[in-house]
């Protein structure tokens, strides 16, 4: 069998923070295995991703990392972001968008530069989904590209039985079992944001034209790139898919990090443990987190649980007021949220990070309350562990239809759940009468594990792409003809694909016939 060249692959991560990072750097690393060579390209402050990974050759600066005081007040921005069914801000949710694609002129600028000096122009680029600069690039300069998606990708690949805009989707995901009602306001959603999106695209023309950049990105139901989602059917709602858009999630590491020895001694003290995560960027107000404390704290209290792990990073914690008081079960009367960061309460552990996978797969973790990321939601799915959902943005809440629907969660709304919804909600999934949550658990279980292989796939398909540039790449010319993997209508004019011509001929057909067959029968009448 003929060996393929060693190729120059250039990722390219920009936002999301290193659960974005971890699956592409996964693949990265299948890839390194098989003689590529790979390089990072991130914002600054993120670089010390190379050094983590050890087989990343080259790293490069594409601009300013996001300072502090922007992270923290724009994340607050996002998890006070209004989302339900008649009270959805969508001019918010486009103002989160202009945050994200804020880096975009210095990664356009970074990138172009490095794409057009033949010494260090990589011969693919993987890149994460929000960095628009890279499907920029291929335009110009014609380098393949692969795009890492969480989930299956927003507003491309509309199908009928999908109400509304897909990876927008409220309250349900599918048609299949939704009231007419929900279907009508998840299909009048683009309505619904249109005055938003014009004002966004005029930004983001703007934006554009000033660094140069005349064309638009085409928008397009099918990518005319490789496009991997880190997701998989049975969390995913099924359906069909083009060749170059392929599941190969959950993309997980075979060696995730262990329990250190003080979380190793709590959890193996302590049979029935609660895990709490809200992620790294999702930094809810005090009430919020107030009452997601002391839903806890009467679960623990009525022996729901005996010990609770909450991991919870430097900025989310600055959102909890220390001076409050603790809710009864917890402590002392005059105890305060502060005493229990102090570590007073025996059964409860709050530490700025967890090793999450090795608290998943422990078998004394009973549930996780979780926001539902795309990341924490593909863990507790390969791990089996039933989830309280409490999805705050984007597709934090897709994410959580997908594990209420697969029967291993029950969600609650981030803007109106209380302290007793919590308990109730805890409190269900451990009784588990009837079962349904164990036996749904190890059913998403065991599909997770199946499909986590497919991240050698993943690096099979992009090797597959290199293939298919190579001869092209080899003669110094741009790549001409469309990747194989493209089906034919995604390249043709809408009437020709969709062979408009051909059933307005046969419908002329049908009526030339019935009207001649009419007038045949009407003069057999009259004789």
């Amino acid at each position: 069998m003929a060996d393929l060249p060693t190729a120059k692959i250039l990722l390219v991560i920009t936002g999301g923070g290193k659960s974005n990072a971890a699956p592409i750097l996964e693949i990265a690393r299948i890839l390194h295995t098989r003689g590529h060579v790979i390089e990072l390209a991130t914002l600054a402050g993120n670089e010390h991703w190379a050094r983590e990974s050890g087989f990343i050759t080259a790293t490069h600066t594409l601009g300013p990392g996001i300072p502090k005081d922007v992270e923290e007040r724009e994340y607050l921005a996002m998890s006070d972001w209004k989302n339900g069914r008649y009270t959805t801000d969508y001019s918010a949710m486009y103002r989160v968008r202009r945050f994200l694609a804020s880096s975009w002129p210095a990664v356009y600028s970074s990138l172009s530069s490095i794409a057009g000096n033949k010494q260090i122009r990589p011969d693919l680029i993987l890149a994460d989904y929000c960095v628009d600069a890279v499907r920029d690039v291929q335009i110009r300069f014609g380098i393949p590209i692969v795009m890492h998606w969480s989930q299956m990708p927003t507003n491309m690949l509309h199908a009928s039985y999908i109400p509304g805009i897909p990876g927008l989707q409220f309250e349900i995901l599918t048609g299949e079992h939704a009231s007419l009602w929900q279907r009508l306001l998840n299909d009048l959603l683009p309505l619904r944001l249109l005055g938003s999106a014009i004002r966004h695209e005029r930004w983001q023309q703007k934006m554009r034209s000033a660094a140069g950049v005349s064309w638009r990105l085409p928008r397009v139901n099918k990518p005319d790139y490789l496009l991997l989602v880190n997701s998989f059917f049975g969390l995913e709602a099924a359906k069909d898919l083009p060749p170059l858009v392929v599941p190969v999630g959950p993309i997980l590491s075979d060696d995730p990090a262990p329990l250190g020895p003080e979380l190793k001694e709590f959890i193996g003290a302590r049979p029935r443990i609660l895990y709490i995560s809200l992620g790294t960027h999702v930094l809810l107000r005090h009430d919020s987190l107030y009452k997601i404390l002391t839903g806890v704290a009467k679960a623990l209290g009525e022996g729901a649980f005996d010990g609770v792990i909450w991991a919870m990073g430097g900025l989310a914690q600055k959102q909890f007021d220390k001076s409050a008081i603790l809710p009864t079960e917890l402590g002392s009367e005059n105890g305060t949220i502060g005493d229990l960061f102090a570590g007073v309460h025996p059964d409860v552990l709050l530490v700025a990070f967890a090793p999450q996978r090795a608290i998943l797969e422990h078998s004394h973790t009973r549930v996780f309350l979780s926001h539902c990321g795309p990341a924490s939601a593909n863990e507790a799915a390969y791990h089996g562990v039933p989830v309280v959902g409490i999805g705050v943005y984007f597709d934090q809440l897709q994410c959580a239809l997908r594990l209420r629907d697969a029967g291993v969660a029950i969600i609650l709304d981030k803007t109106k759940f209380s302290a007793d919804e919590v308990r109730t909600a805890l409190r269900t999934i451990t009784q588990d009468q009837g079962g349904s949550f164990r036996a749904n658990c190890t059913r998403l279980r065991n599909i997770a594990h199946v499909a986590s292989r497919r991240k050698f796939l993943a690096a099979d398909l992009i090797e597959e792409v290199l293939a298919d540039a190579c001869p092209t790449a080899s003669m110094g010319l741009r790549q001409r003809t469309p990747l194989h993997l493209q089906t034919a209508d995604a390249r043709m004019p809408r009437w020709k694909a969709n062979a408009w011509d051909l059933k307005l001929i046969k419908l002329i057909t049908v009526g030339f016939v019935v009207g001649v067959a009419y007038q045949i029968g009407k003069v057999g009448l009259q004789l």
